[in-house]
C-alpha cells in the first residue's frame, strides 16, 4: 500500500491459496505467557514454578478447531497470583490475568480462582476444571475474534464453545468471575456491527491490495456504517474502541490512500479517541 502500513493479512487470498497448494497441515498458535507471583509466600510460589511453560503447552498443543487455521496466531497472557489457600486437600490459587493477541484484543480478567498440585497434567476436557476451563475460555474467545477477520462470523462456533465453558464455571464450586465471563462471552458474541466492521476492514485491505478497487470501495461502504454502529452501542463500544487503538493510524493511512476523504471525516467525528491524528491527517490533505 504505497509504504503506508503493513497489512496483517498480507493479502489473504493468495495466503489461502499458498495453503491449499502445498497441504499445510494445522497451522500453529504461538502461546506467550508470563506468571506473576510475586504476592506468594515461598512454597505456593515453587509449586507453580512451571505453570507459565505448561501453560503455554498447554494452548499450543490442544486442537482447538477442527478445521486447520488459516495462519499462525498468537496467544498472550500474563497472570497474577495475588494469593494461596489450603482447604482440605485442595490448594487454591486466586488470581487476575490481562489477555490478548498481541494486536486488537485486549481483556483484563479481574477475578479467578483454582486449584493446582505441582505436577497436575493440564488436560482438555468437556468436564469443568478450575485451570484449565479458565484457559479454554480465553482461547477461544481470542481465537473466534481473530477468525472474524478471515470470514464473516467466522468465530461463531468458537463463540459458542467459550459461552458453553462459562455457564459450566457459573454453576461449578469455583464459580469466581465466571457469571462475568459469561456476560461478555455474550455482548462479544452479539456485537454484530462491531464483528462485521473486523471483517470487512481486512476484506476492504485484500480487496484494494488485489487490485479489486470498486470491490473494495463498496466494502469500505460497509466498513464505515458498522463501525459507526458499533462504537455507539453500549455493549459494542469497547471492544470497536480496543480495535481502533491499535487500528486508527493503519485505517486512516488506508482511506488516504483510497483517497476517501469523506470516511475519515466520519471517522473523525465517530472515534474521539484518535481525533487529533485523524484532523491532522485532514489537514494535511
Amino acid at each position: 500500500m504505497s509504504g503506508f502500513y503493513i497489512y496483517k493479512h498480507m493479502n489473504k487470498y493468495i495466503s489461502m491459496l499458498l495453503l491449499w497448494a502445498v497441504s499445510l497441515s494445522a497451522q500453529g498458535i504461538n502461546a506467550e505467557i508470563k506468571l506473576d507471583v510475586k504476592n506468594l509466600d515461598d512454597v505456593p510460589r515453587q509449586a507453580v514454578s512451571q505453570l507459565a511453560s505448561d501453560i503455554a503447552y498447554y494452548i499450543e498443543n490442544t486442537e482447538w478447531t477442527f478445521e486447520d487455521l488459516p495462519t499462525d496466531f498468537t496467544i498472550q497472557a500474563t497472570i497474577y497470583l495475588d494469593s494461596y489457600i489450603e482447604s482440605g486437600s485442595q490448594k487454591i490459587y486466586t488470581g487476575k490475568a490481562f489477555w490478548g493477541n498481541g494486536d486488537d484484543q485486549k481483556y483484563f480478567d479481574k477475578s479467578w480462582q483454582f486449584t493446582f498440585n505441582p505436577g497436575d497434567a493440564l488436560l482438555r476436557s468437556r468436564s469443568f476444571n478450575s485451570l484449565t476451563s479458565f484457559l479454554d475460555y480465553w482461547v477461544l474467545t481470542i481465537l473466534g475474534g481473530d477468525l472474524d477477520t478471515w470470514s464473516q462470523f467466522g468465530g461463531s462456533q468458537l463463540y459458542t464453545e467459550a459461552r458453553q465453558v462459562a455457564r459450566n464455571g457459573s454453576n461449578d464450586s469455583f464459580s469466581l468471575g465466571w457469571k462475568d465471563r459469561l456476560e461478555d462471552i455474550e455482548k462479544l458474541s452479539r456485537s454484530q456491527n462491531f464483528r462485521k466492521m473486523k471483517f470487512a476492514y481486512y476484506e476492504a485491505i485484500d480487496q484494494w491490495d488485489s487490485g479489486n478497487k470498486d470491490e473494495a470501495r463498496e466494502t469500505l461502504v460497509e466498513l464505515m456504517r458498522n463501525l459507526e454502529s458499533s462504537i455507539k452501542m453500549q455493549e459494542s463500544r469497547n471492544f470497536t474502541k480496543n480495535f481502533l487503538n491499535a487500528k486508527h493510524k493503519e485505517l486512516a493511512s488506508f482511506l488516504y490512500e483510497v483517497g476517501e476523504v469523506s470516511y475519515l471525516q466520519r471517522l473523525s467525528r465517530a472515534d474521539e479517541d484518535h481525533r487529533d491524528h485523524y484532523d491532522q491527517i485532514l489537514i494535511d490533505w
